[in-house]
């Protein structure tokens, strides 16, 4: 299997190259350059998988036995290859949400790692904020920016688009930015319909709506894969008040609005989503010539209009809505009130759309996608005057020590970011005297 750039103007490169990476030389994300088809008999198969087991499955089709033989595919890939290969990489993240504290425990203590992850002030939960500058470990290096989450993507892509530098310093993404991260999502859906659809014996296999909050796109991405790979999936993409994806599927405007609204459902708080270039490399049959030139418009004038045939695949292929803050708390109470179970308010956004659609296609199953625990966003619940149950572990959270380093408005933050990279790298590897 090998991975090509959105925008068709870089090498394709193996599975070891697109993970030990972030954007494409060309600006462009990886995407696999065959996607393969699973018929019938394999879903059937599938279905009767545990979890790890359809993992394991699903990356054996996207990653050669000749990097990674299957009876070792169980082991984390980047440690796989770093191990191997005897190298130290950087990684870069920004993250309005729950991306920088997982990427952090992922190789938290690690001697081959250092990751540097930026994070905007007062725009995520509190919670989410602590559970990354609380980790007091040599390669662990946070930074919390007076900026949105769009805003933090600049200095990342500046730095990629530096190939002297991104060479040197072994640059590489954990956002889903980064191939690895969709592949592994794909998971989700192959899961989510085995456990929804009503049978698997049946012949065409049943049709499960899933319903996907979205935010970079990451996730609705990887629906999209399982959709081309065969699995019969209908895709619902529910944003919050930021409703660039909405109004590029319903009306082929991508657009920036005057500024990011800050919203209860915060890590979807975004206007440049930049998985949308992979979704729209999927549904134009893998026109890198149409994609490249949709986002260099969109990159250079902040919005472009979609070729109306991509729209047209886009709208008939996806469905889409967007969902107000006072409907999250709505919906987030009538669960609890129904159901006994407190939803995140990115959650909330999915299920809002069932409680809307509760009529709709009743024959058609539907799942509406969970991407956060509540706990991480005590302001929602409470607006929803809902009690949380806050484990001893977040509490400890609170009284923790905390590092992090301040990037102000009006401060090179691209300069500032090579600076401490380059002081990190100098102080891991110091000339000798």
């Amino acid at each position: 299997m090998r991975y090509v750039s959105t925008r068709g103007g870089a090498g394709s490169v193996d599975f070891e190259g697109a993970l030990l990476s972030g954007y494409a030389s060309d600006g462009g994300l990886f995407m696999p350059q065959k996607i393969p088809a699973l018929d019938s008999a394999t879903l059937q198969k599938w279905s009767s998988f545990s979890y790890p087991e359809l993992v394991k499955q699903l990356c054996s089709l996207f990653i050669s036995p000749e990097l990674i033989p299957e009876a070792e595919l169980n082991g984390q890939f980047l440690q796989y290859f770093l191990k191997k290969r005897k190298k130290h990489v950087t990684i870069l993240v920004g993250t309005s949400g729950d991306t920088g504290s997982s990427a952090i425990e992922s190789v938290r203590g690690e001697k081959n790692v250092d990751i540097f992850v930026l994070l905007p002030r007062g725009l995520c939960s509190q919670v989410q904020e602590r559970q990354m500058t609380t980790v007091i470990e040599d390669n662990v290096h946070v930074f919390i920016t007076e900026g949105n989450s769009d805003e933090i993507d600049e200095p990342i892509k500046e730095l990629f688009a530096d190939e002297d530098f991104s060479r040197r310093h072994n640059l590489m993404s954990l956002n889903s930015i980064n191939w690895s991260r969709i592949l592994v999502q794909i998971a989700h859906f192959f899961y989510a319909y085995f456990r929804c659809a009503p049978s698997m014996d049946s012949t065409p296999l049943p049709v499960v709506e899933v319903v996907v909050p979205t935010g970079g796109g990451g996730n609705l991405t990887a629906g999209c894969l399982a959709q081309k790979m065969g699995l019969p999936i209908d895709l619902v993409a529910v944003v919050n008040d930021n409703d660039v994806v909405h109004r590029a599927i319903q009306q082929g405007d991508l657009s920036l609005s005057k500024s990011v609204k800050s919203t209860l459902a915060s890590a979807m708080d975004i206007q440049e989503p930049y998985n949308m270039e992979r979704i729209f490399w999927l549904f134009s049959g893998s026109d890198s010539n149409l994609v490249r030139s949709v986002m260099e418009e969109f990159y250079s004038a902040k919005k472009v209009q979609l070729p109306s045939q991509l729209q047209k695949k886009l709208s008939e292929g996806l469905q889409s809505c967007s969902v107000s803050d006072e409907e999250i708390v709505q919906t987030m109470r009538r669960c609890w009130e129904d159901n006994r179970y407190l939803l995140c308010p990115h959650s909330a956004t999915a299920v809002c759309y069932h409680y809307k659609h509760s009529s709709c296609h009743p024959s058609t199953p539907r799942c509406c996608l969970a991407p956060a625990s509540p706990v991480k966003f005590e302001n929602a619940v409470l607006k929803a005057d809902l009690t949380l149950d806050v484990s001893p572990e977040i509490k400890k959270l609170k009284d923790m020590e905390t590092r992090s380093c301040a990037l102000k408005r009006g401060d090179d933050w691209a300069k500032l970011l090579r600076q401490q990279i380059e002081a990190v790298a100098k102080q891991r590897n110091p000339t000798p005297s």
